[in-house]
């Protein structure tokens, strides 16, 4: 049974396992010795961090809740609750094709020295493009998500869970791959320091 996976606790603790795997990996590139190498990107790992601990402290004071409270609160004191969904339904179609726009041409145009960030970015992005569609809380929506289950398990707690598992893993993939590269970089300055050493002698 997958009760399990509706605990908040649960998910708050992957965002965090999520935003650690990524601090690391910044520390760890940051230390590599090739910050002037353009391949390596601690930065990327770093604003990543930040954005995942973000959200898992919206997570623990169910700040999405709260908003989409506000949000209705807001629509009927303006006088259009009663015609909000068509307007949810807008939202969430463009936050759909934005998604669909922006991964395809990461994946067309992204340079080779970044390509292996590509996978965290693109999950990462799912990840918050789907928590922004949650908070939308267009009913129908809502229904798949909070009301349907999979072996006692919540539909939009398990898509939830996924995709932070999905970036954990990617994100700790490259950590024997960092080491290899970095171990490429490390032997081609030295042949580069040696060959310009013959050169002078």
């Amino acid at each position: 049974m997958l009760t399990w996976a509706d605990s908040t606790a649960l998910v708050v603790a992957l965002y965090a396992l999520a935003g650690i795997t990524a601090i690391v990996l910044g520390i760890a590139e940051r230390r590599s010795g090739s910050a002037t190498d353009q391949r390596f990107w601690p930065v990327f790992w770093f604003t990543t961090a930040a954005l995942l601990l973000s959200m898992a402290v919206a997570r623990a004071s169910n700040l999405s809740e709260l908003l989409a409270d506000i949000g209705r609160d807001q629509a009927r004191s303006e006088g259009w609750y009663e015609t909000r969904r068509s307007l949810q339904a807008g939202v969430i179609v463009m936050v759909t094709l934005v998604w669909a726009i922006t991964v395809t041409v990461a994946v067309w145009r992204v340079p080779e020295r970044r390509r292996r960030y590509l996978p965290t970015a693109i999950a990462v992005f799912t990840l918050v493009c789907f928590f922004g569609i949650r908070l939308i809380s267009l009913h129908q929506v809502d229904a798949v998500l909070h009301d349907r289950t999979v072996s006692g398990g919540t539909i939009g707690a398990l898509v939830e869970i996924w995709l932070l598992l999905s970036i954990v893993v990617v994100s700790a993939w490259r950590f024997p791959r960092s080491d290899v590269e970095r171990t490429d970089v490390h032997a081609e300055r030295h042949v580069e320091t040696g060959a310009g050493g013959r050169v002078g002698h």
